[in-house]
């Protein structure tokens, strides 16, 4: 069952801030060709920076789905997104772990990083949960 609107917490607001943040650093860090060799951007940089896209993209469309008179189908497609946004950020620190091994990636921007998709995980899960 979904939360009434006006009763809401900022959970939606939250994750499709942190995952435009996520995103944004994603790009910035896989653009600068200290961290990332532009011979790889080909077999590595853009996967890096499409999945973290995606998460973003994901986010925007369960947020898109309203629940206010939705029906069954809306319903489901929006955990569905939330549930591909989630899955992603999987992806987007097993990237980032390879990324750091292979171009040796300082320990602060990968802490960072991992925390920044950590926390999109963290906001989506609890977002997706509060509408159980």
């Amino acid at each position: 069952m979904s939360v009434v609107e006006s009763k809401r917490e900022e959970g939606e607001l939250r994750a499709l801030t942190k995952a435009r943040e996520l995103a944004v650093y994603t790009i910035r860090i896989c653009c600068n060709e200290n961290n990332f060799p532009k011979r790889y951007r080909w077999c590595i940089t853009n996967k890096v920076v499409e999945t973290a896209l995606l998460i973003n993209l994901y986010i925007e469309k369960a947020n898109s789905v309203r629940l206010k008179n939705a029906t069954e189908v809306e319903i489901e497609t929006r955990r569905k997104y939330q549930t591909i946004a989630i899955a992603e950020t999987y992806a987007m620190t097993n990237l980032i772990s390879i990324s750091r091994d292979l171009f040796g990636l300082k320990g602060d921007k990968v802490e960072h990083w991992t925390r920044l998709v950590k926390s999109v995980r963290t906001l989506a899960r609890a977002w997706k949960n509060s509408e159980k």
